[in-house]
């Protein structure tokens, strides 16, 4: 039938962007800078940094939150009001661990990205130590965009060795004369502690008041930890079929909401209108897909869902792979991903009754 054509094309086109893609453990290409700026600056100076981060405030505790690093907030703020940050040149290449951007005003996170520009960025740097780990920061002077190169732990110095204390030496005992009886040495007395002495309060000068001691500053709080974002648009563009029955056309829209760092759940409702075949219908969809990201660009998925024709419904298990085209910051997002789905009650025999196919999915 038609479909057999059209389905050895479709897993040829898949595979080969499956083998042509990156290795899995590779950072994702970051190759322009300022289309989603914290501040939109053409020559920022190293003074107007922590200005500029204390007016956004808000949105750089919620970037650290989004980070998992909310612990590092406050010590990098302490650090940029403490000393201004040293000029850099970031090469084509640098990797870096995360950096925050915002997009239509909202502030997200992009993961293990590495500059892939054709020519070196300008940026600032600082380094935060906190709890014996430097924590290495990069902000670009195009668009204010924190980001993370790299962390090291701080060695700790050796302790030196205990210095060795000279024997005891015990005072030789008198000399006896003759034909008189030993003479025994008393013991020292013991030492005596000597008594606990108040500090004397200041001397007060002839006509002015007593000088009282200031009670010691109250202790400072810590700004509230916002929470991040985490939840955002989905559609689906693919094709399903069954091997040399029938052909679908897949659309789907949905919600995303991302409850660990690799971890999301996904619900979709959509069709999957016949395109070929005479023994199949149309149906109504409806899935929930658990995702997985091992690494940052490669994920697979389990769910459930519901094929509901005109004349029959079933529930299904659903399986998916997949790897992110993209994680810019300054655009939408996509994914390339392959699905099989199954009726429960038909997996015994899901090479008849299976249906596979593959398509685009578009992150908002």
């Amino acid at each position: 039938m038609k479909f057999k054509g059209t389905a050895v094309a479709l897993l040829g086109f898949v595979l080969f962007l499956f083998a042509g893609w990156p290795p899995l453990q590779a950072a994702t290409p970051l190759e322009q800078l300022g289309h989603a700026p914290f501040y939109r600056a053409k020559s920022l100076k190293a003074h107007d940094v922590y200005p500029l981060l204390v007016r956004f405030k808000k949105d750089v505790a919620l970037g650290f939150a989004q980070a998992g690093a909310a612990d590092l907030y406050e010590p990098f703020m302490e650090q940029l009001k403490k000393q201004k940050p040293e000029a850099v040149s970031v090469q084509p290449g640098q990797n870096l661990q995360w950096m925050m951007y915002k997009k239509k005003g909202q502030v997200r996170v992009t993961r293990d990205r590495v500059w892939a520009g054709r020519a070196p960025f300008e940026a600032y740097r600082t380094v935060v130590r906190y709890q014996d780990v430097d924590y290495d920061f990069i902000v670009p002077k195009i668009c204010l965009n924190i980001a993370l190169k790299e962390v090291t732990a701080v060695p700790r110095p050796a302790a030196p060795p205990a210095a060795k204390e000279p024997p005891a030496t015990t005072p030789a005992p008198p000399a006896q004369e003759p034909g008189k009886p030993p003479v025994t040495t008393a013991p020292p007395p013991p030492a005596k502690e000597p008594p606990a002495t108040t500090p004397a309060p200041p001397a007060q000068e002839p006509g002015k008041p007593p000088v009282t001691t200031a009670p010691p500053p109250p202790a400072k709080e810590t700004e509230p930890k916002v929470s991040a974002r985490k939840g955002f648009f989905v559609g689906d563009v693919g094709m399903l079929g069954r091997f040399d029955v029938s052909a679908f056309g897949l659309l789907r829209v949905g919600y995303r909401y991302k409850f660990q760092e690799k971890f999301a759940v996904t619900g979709l409702v959509g069709a999957a209108p016949l395109l070929d075949g005479d023994n199949d219908e149309s149906a109504f969809l409806a899935d929930a897909i658990l995702t997985y990201y091992p690494v940052s660009n490669f994920f697979m998925g389990a769910g459930v869902g519901l094929w509901a024709g005109s004349s029959n419904s079933k529930a299904d298990l659903i399986l998916e792979i997949g790897i992110p085209i993209n994680q810019a910051p300054e655009s939408l997002n996509f994914e390339l991903f392959m699905e099989g789905r199954s009726a429960f009650d038909q997996m015994g025999d899901w090479t008849k009754y299976g249906r596979w196919g593959g398509g685009l999915r578009i992150l908002f």
